[in-house]
């Protein structure tokens, strides 16, 4: 009898693992912040349980628990799930069954726990940890299958849905005209829509037939009047607007449809509005805007004892990054990117802007790894993890807005990491928000694809890495006027790098350096120590400031910026290897005479001046700084054209009595802007479409003619009230690549410079 009693026991265990089997925990949500309330209203965590079996399942016996070591922590109740029914559970720790609430005595922690559902001690399914951000769920693809996936489109208490997929009749960009907008969809759902950057729930307006999307620029400014520091002024006038719609399908109280992001720009002039590609921020007002949580405002954490250092702005870290949608079109609409990423606050001082620069971060849990496009045609780089949008007011007061790019592109051919630059027009919510300049995010991947090795084999120095000290501590105890001592160094520390970084940071008269903006990196495992040109703003002191005196500056009372001692340590100790001194002196010449000479940087300012300066009027009147196109303009001369017409000549000075030198291979006598070249073309090589820059005198009438090598006019422009300082902009005809001649003649003079077109 015993025998036969046991062998009905087993049986019975048996037969209920295998139906255990079919009932699975089919979805998971950790973060609930507003995807679905219980009945009291309470955001509680909730899983849901499937039977994927033929048979009714009744739960009676079953157990759910986060704990392997105690799998009875709760008991299911007696309730039957149909064949492919399902059950939602809420994980809230209220131990509640009723009707419609059954409710566990635990919650899931948000940052990855592991559940298991259990009979008799047996486990029948598991979920392993798993990290989720607000209002995702991590579930099977299908329901009951082997395949999970994390999702932005919960389904709790029904199928593991795939999204109802919306389709619009008129694509995201640009428009001259007003847009009726149509949406369809695969499922007859309801549509709800938002058009001030929130995601849509139930509560916002439900999408009719069609969707008038007209010019919004006559309609008052809203995120534009938000006081974002304590020296923010409101804009002087109505901003222009965009039209950003973010919409969702809704059924019985779930939403069935990812949330779609588009921006429509509608304007007679739309077309040739901008010079540059134009990038629309989309996020929910509060993500920067509140008072206790916007990363973009004074707020909760702002101190008026200390109104340069404090603020919402200056928190840090993942716990302040915000969801934001991202769109990318080309100057003339054209949609190039679109995805959501991740947003903080970059920079330091800068924080306190009423522009700010923003860090932006693609990541899976947004939807896309990486930032798909090449955003810098100079780079072969179509993948970007992380992007700076880079405020225009970070130049120390200055309103050039261009210091620090210009500054990385005349270093671009030197033995540097430099970071790249691409000049956008920036939409926020719908309203212009100007300027700004997307540029590398510094970082392991950055210096992955700069210099073509595995970002995982890239160490970027802390400040007390083991290796770099020991190197230091060499130094110290060994003096480098000894060659031997010095060839050990250079073993470690790419000197070629280190001498065209340094002869940059001096060259352009850095003076938040070297005991600030410094970055070192190297390859692993024992790869030398190279130097990464970064954060130009405070350069262009004067053009006749001795910075060999400033970089070698050994003073103990000075302990914190711009130069203590231990800032110019290493600089100071490679200054008494004769080795090292003559390969600097040597290298600072070639620089003299080719990218740092006159003519090759004043070439940089005027592509760059010519980039910026048809949208400096508007960028003015949204932010005061620059005050306007005429202060931008001055401020060019004085504090860049000046500085680089006379820097080179006052380096050479420096340079002699620092080294106390008889000879120097760069030769140089004072110039006065007046003294350099009548016409000023760039760039130069091109690809046919040249920036002029008329360096002598107004002229009431001049004619501009273009000869190929021939001596045959391929271009010509008659030119009426040419001022001096202005740029104007010319597209040569389809022509072979080769050397040009680009001729100013009037009654006064004549200029002429060669060119060489490549396309």
């Amino acid at each position: 009898m015993k025998k036969r009693l046991t062998i009905i026991i087993v049986l019975y265990l048996l037969q209920s693992i295998a139906v255990g089997q079919s009932l699975v925990i089919n979805e998971v949500m950790s973060d609930n912040t507003s995807s679905l309330a219980d009945s009291d209203s309470d955001y509680s965590d909730w899983l849901e349980l499937y039977n994927g079996g033929q048979t009714p399942i009744n739960l009676g016996g079953y157990c759910l628990s986060d704990d392997a070591n105690n799998l009875h922590k709760w008991d299911l109740p007696a309730l039957e799930i149909p064949p492919y029914g399902h059950l939602l559970v809420f994980a809230s720790g209220k131990d509640v069954v009723e009707p419609n609430a059954i409710h566990t005595n635990f919650r899931i922690a948000a940052d990855g726990e592991a559940l298991f559902l259990s009979i008799s001690e047996q486990t029948v399914d598991q979920v392993p940890p798993v990290t989720l951000t607000a209002n995702q769920v991590y579930q099977r693809e299908q329901d009951g299958s082997d395949t999970w996936v994390k999702s932005n489109l919960p389904s709790p208490g029904t199928s593991n849905l795939q999204a109802n997929a919306l389709s619009f009749s008129h694509d995201q960009g640009f428009y001259d005209a007003k847009v009726e907008l149509e949406i369809d969809q695969v499922w007859d759902h309801q549509i709800y829509y938002t058009l001030n950057g929130d995601i849509p729930t139930e509560q916002s307006q439900v999408m009719g037939d069609k969707l008038l999307i007209a010019d919004r620029s006559s309609t008052p400014n809203v995120f534009s009047e938000i006081r974002t520091s304590h020296l923010w002024e409101a804009p002087d006038q109505l901003q222009h607007k965009a039209t950003t719609l973010r919409c969702a399908s809704y059924h019985q109280g779930v939403r069935t449809s990812p949330v779609y992001t588009r921006t429509y720009f509608v304007d007679p002039e739309m077309g040739s509005k901008y010079t540059m590609p134009v990038v629309s921020l989309v996020t929910e007002g509060d993500n920067l805007f509140d008072h206790q949580s916007g990363i973009y405002v004074q707020g909760v954490h702002y101190d008026p004892d200390d109104p340069d250092w404090s603020g919402n702005y200056y928190m840090s870290g993942r716990e302040w990054e915000r969801e934001i949608h991202i769109e990318y079109f080309s100057q003339s609409g054209d949609l190039r990117l679109s995805q959501d990423a991740g947003a903080r606050i970059h920079g330091g001082k800068t924080r306190i802007s009423p522009q700010k620069s923003l860090r932006l971060y693609a990541r899976e849990e947004y939807g896309e790894k990486y930032f798909n496009y090449p955003i810098f045609p100079q780079k072969e780089v179509a993948q970007y993890k992380r992007l700076i949008l880079r405020t225009t007011m970070a130049a120390w007061g200055k309103e050039t807005i261009i210091k620090d790019a210009m500054t990385h592109q005349i270093a671009s051919k030197l033995d540097l990491e430099y970071q790249d630059y691409q000049p956008v027009i920036v939409y926020l919510n719908g309203e212009y928000w100007g300027i700004h300049t997307l540029r590398d995010r510094i970082d392991e991947r950055f210096l992955g694809y700069s210099s073509g090795i595995d970002k995982d084999s890239v160490e970027i120095k802390e400040w007390e890495n083991p290796d770099y000290n020991n190197l230091l501590a060499f130094i110290e105890g060994n003096d480098l006027s000894i060659d031997t001592n010095y060839e050990k160094v250079i073993g470690e520390v790419d000197i070629e790098n280190f001498i065209d970084y340094m002869i940059t940071e001096l060259f352009f008269s850095n003076y938040d350096w070297p005991a600030n903006n410094i970055k070192v990196w190297r390859e692993l495992p024992d790869g030398k120590w190279r130097w990464i040109l970064y954060d130009l703003d405070g350069g262009y002191r004067r053009a006749d400031y001795d910075m060999m005196a400033f970089a070698t500056l050994n003073d103990p009372s000075i302990t914190d910026w711009p130069n203590p001692p231990y800032s110019t340590f290493l600089f100071r100790h490679l200054l008494k290897s004769q080795l090292f001194r003559d390969q600097f002196i040597e290298r600072y010449a070639e620089l003299l005479n080719n990218d740092y000479s006159t003519a090759a940087t004043l070439n940089h300012l005027t592509t760059m001046q010519a980039i910026y300066q048809p949208e400096i009027a508007d960028h003015s009147l949204r932010w005061h700084f620059p005050e306007d196109e005429s202060t931008w303009q001055d401020d060019i001369e004085s504090e860049l054209e000046d500085y680089l017409v006379d820097r080179p000549c006052f380096v050479r000075q420096n340079l002699i009595e620092f080294f106390d030198l008889s000879e120097f291979g760069f030769e140089c006598d004072p110039l006065s802007l007046s003294d350099a070249d009548d016409l000023l073309v760039s760039p130069n090589p091109s690809d046919g479409s040249l920036s002029l820059w008329n360096n002598s005198q107004d002229l009431a009438t001049a004619t501009l003619t273009v000869y190929n090598i021939q001596g045959q006019a391929i271009y010509t422009q008659d030119l009426v009230d040419y001022l001096k300082s202005q740029l104007i902009s010319i597209t040569l005809p389809p022509t072979p690549d080769g050397v040009y001649i680009v001729s100013l003649e009037s009654q006064q003079f004549s200029s002429q410079q060669r060119v060489l077109v490549i396309r």
